[in-house]
């Protein structure tokens, strides 16, 4: 019989976990004596090469490390002169240590659990699962790292506790909080960070050390892959010492050469100097930790534990700053790099039946919507709701006699859709012939356990529908992620707080050209003259203005202008000024 196993795929390691006998998780030992691999792809002539060998000096110009962090982008790798997709990357990886695996326990591997950040969207979780497949492995699911983390700590407490994972690894970061009672995982709020991780920390190093080689030789090292490779080697080497000791050096002997002769790199770190250069990466963690605690409607005081997971939350700084936060000692107990493929191993069970006693709700760490007038974003469903769940909402159209209408879905929390992730689109035909603001369009959003997406929408008169499954179609570029990043720190807040008046901004438009529509077929034929129309243009641009502010006062003032031009027309009493001749 095929074993079940959960796969922690890392940004820079990766490792796989399968439960014993008696139902406890563990870690497989590859015969190589380690238990996580380098999540790392390069080309030997025709031959792939993956995790170790792929890590040598010599594959340094073609190796493809962090393509985790390309998930659900338009962005390819060339090895030997063909485009791979991240997908097909990290399939390669995954067969790899599928393969290791099935050596080392002698049984044959098809069913998988595999992990992914919290904080990953719809495009990058369906990256994810395709890039499974294209291994020949069948995703039973794809869950949250802090989540499964949870899992493997095998909480147990008869009463109800909150606690909160913190998962620094390589190339993300992601903070879950969680209510954990009588077997219930419950996860209430996640946040992250998908760009970064402890390879930032590495890269900000060496980028000190090139620029003070640089300035003392004037060799330019960044041009050199090997030189950049090797240094970057050494810079992780030091990196990890430092979280045991005060100092460590760099050195790399031979880096280069010019007329003058070799030359070497010999570079002393102190503790001290690192938590500098790393601080304000620090403080950003630290920062969403917060926001996933508020998110939580929870205080910092009611957190009852704080666990620690990934190889980059061994840095003291870290350490020291969560204790600061939460004011307890976080629990780190079992390995950071072995805990997620531990507890993806544990879900595995859950799925299949193997254990019992278990419930785990996890949550959508982004909200989901479609794109409305304006080119603004109305959720359907919010982040951090219990999945799987469905959602619906009524919308309407913008046009008289509107015989269509495109449903854009999107993935983000700005308001205004061009600063979230597009995942998708379709069009509803057979829409009812009605003035604009009549026809109900009924759409549903669906949310599956793994974070997948499926999005029907429907004409409640002509029950015309139509519908569309999220299969990761519209990716990314590094520059898009980069900007919604930046735009997501700077606005978030303030957003969020438009956003909760914005739906009844938009209907409060349709009320008032509706109103004014009244007015126009309601004009006697003895005020075509007067300045009635032009005081209705008035106040339709006040209504206009309105919902470029988001301000609810505005627009309801100018529904209050509208609505009496009406009723003194109705009642024929209205008096305007008339023109001047």
């Amino acid at each position: 019989m095929a074993k079940l196993v959960g796969i922690d795929l890392g940004t820079t390691f990766s490792a796989i976990a399968y439960l014993n006998e008696k139902g406890k998780p563990g870690v497989i030992e590859f015969d190589n004596g380690k238990k996580t691999m380098p999540s790392v792809v390069a080309f030997d002539g025709e031959e792939i090469v993956i995790g170790e060998t792929a890590q040598r000096s010599e594959y340094a110009a073609s190796a493809i490390r962090r393509i985790k962090r390309k998930m659900g982008t338009d962005h390819s790798a060339e090895l030997n002169g063909r485009k791979y997709s991240p997908e097909e990357i990290s399939a390669f990886v995954l067969k790899e240590i599928k393969n290791r695996a099935e050596e080392a326990i002698g049984e044959k591997i098809k069913d998988v659990v595999i992990t992914v950040p919290a904080y990953f969207n719809d495009n990058q979780r369906q990256a994810t699962k395709n890039a499974g497949k294209i291994a020949g492995l069948n995703v039973l699911r794809i869950i949250n790292e802090p989540t499964a983390a949870s899992l493997a700590y095998g909480i147990k407490e008869d009463d109800d506790i909150n606690v909160a994972v913190y998962d620094l690894g390589g190339g993300t970061f992601d903070v879950s909080v969680l209510n954990v009672a009588d077997g219930i995982f419950e996860v209430i709020s996640t946040a992250g960070d998908n760009q970064l991780g402890g390879e930032d920390f590495t890269r900000r190093i060496q980028d000190v050390i090139t620029k003070k080689f640089t300035d003392e030789t004037g060799i330019e090292l960044s041009t050199d892959p090997l030189a950049m490779s090797k240094l970057y080697d050494a810079v992780e080497t030091a990196k990890i010492e430092l979280s045991a000791k005060n100092s460590a050096r760099v050195k790399v002997p031979f880096i280069t050469a010019d007329e003058k002769g070799t030359h070497d790199i010999d570079f002393e770190l102190t503790r001290g100097e690192f938590e500098k250069l790393i601080s304000d990466y620090i403080e950003r963690t630290i920062e969403l930790t917060k926001q996933a605690v508020s998110d939580g409607k929870l205080g910092i005081d009611e957190i009852d534990r704080v666990i620690l997971v990934g190889g980059s939350s061994r840095i003291p700084l870290v350490h020291k700053r969560v204790q600061e936060l939460f004011g307890k000692s976080p629990d780190c107990t079992l390995n950071p790099e072995e805990v997620v493929a531990m507890g993806a191993a544990i879900q595995a069970g859950i799925v299949q039946g193997d254990l019992s006693g278990i419930v785990l709700v996890d949550v959508t760490p982004m909200s989901l919507g479609i794109e409305v007038e304006n080119g603004y974003f109305v959720p359907i469903i919010e982040r951090n709701t219990p999945i799987p769940t469905s959602a619906k909402r009524i919308f309407t159209t913008v046009a008289d006699n509107q015989k269509s209408v495109d449903i854009t879905i999107f993935q983000g929390e700005s308001m205004y859709v061009e600063n979230n992730i597009t995942l998708g689109k379709f069009r509803l035909e057979g829409v009812r012939h009605a003035p604009k603001g009549d026809p109900r369009i009924e759409v549903t959003f669906e949310l599956d356990v793994n974070g997948i997406l499926n999005v029907r929408a429907m004409d409640l008169d002509s029950e015309s529908a139509q519908g569309i499954t999220i299969v990761n179609d519209s990716r990314l570029t590094d520059e898009q992620l980069q900007k919604l990043k930046e735009h997501h720190l700077k606005n978030y807040n303030e957003e969020i707080r438009k956003r909760k008046h914005l739906t009844t901004v938009l209907k409060q438009k349709t009320k008032a050209e509706s109103i004014a529509a009244k007015i126009e077929n309601s004009i006697p034929p003895a005020y075509r003259d007067s300045l009635i129309r032009e005081e209705i243009a008035e106040l339709l641009r006040s209504v206009e203005e309105a919902v470029v502010e988001i301000d609810v006062r505005k627009i309801e003032e100018a529904i209050d202008g509208l609505e009496f031009i009406y009723t003194e027309l109705k009642a024929g009493n209205y008096q305007s000024s008339e023109k001047i001749a």
